[in-house]
């Protein structure tokens, strides 16, 4: 089963209109249960929504605290990679303060799964910007 791009992209969409707006229980639903979150600091396993929106919420505390007002992101590429899988690129993904001065810029790695309410992402991974181009 192939990933139809449009689907890809209308989940993004939705995880990141949901990220701008704080909506914390709208980007959990942009994820299968369980899903995995790997970040510098380490990797961190949400076995259901609660322990996600618990992860978000200290997540944005600390991006607030720093100035964060709202997120771009540049190319989404989506490839299949098994019967119900797909791996989601997003490059060029730009953390911003409200006077457009940047906080951090990163490429976000997805792997999004076919389940019965539709296509949810399973494992999303903070990668240094540019990362492909370096190996």
């Amino acid at each position: 089963m192939s990933v139809p791009e449009s689907e890809a992209r209308a989940l993004f969409d939705r995880y990141l209109d949901n990220w701008n707006s704080r909506n914390l229980e709208g980007v959990a639903e942009c994820f299968a249960e369980p899903s995995m979150f790997i970040l510098p600091a380490g990797a961190v396993a949400l076995p259901d929504r609660i322990a996600l929106v618990g992860l978000l919420e200290k997540v944005f505390a600390g991006l607030e605290d720093v100035g964060f007002s709202h997120t771009t992101i540049g190319e989404v590429t989506t490839a299949s990679c098994g019967d119900g899988l797909a791996i989601v690129d997003a490059a060029d993904v730009r953390r911003l303060k409200s006077d457009g001065s940047l906080l951090e810029e990163i490429d976000g790695h997805y792997v999004m799964q076919k389940t019965a309410s539709g296509w949810r992402f399973v494992v999303a991974v903070s990668c240094a910007a540019g990362w492909r181009e370096a190996n």
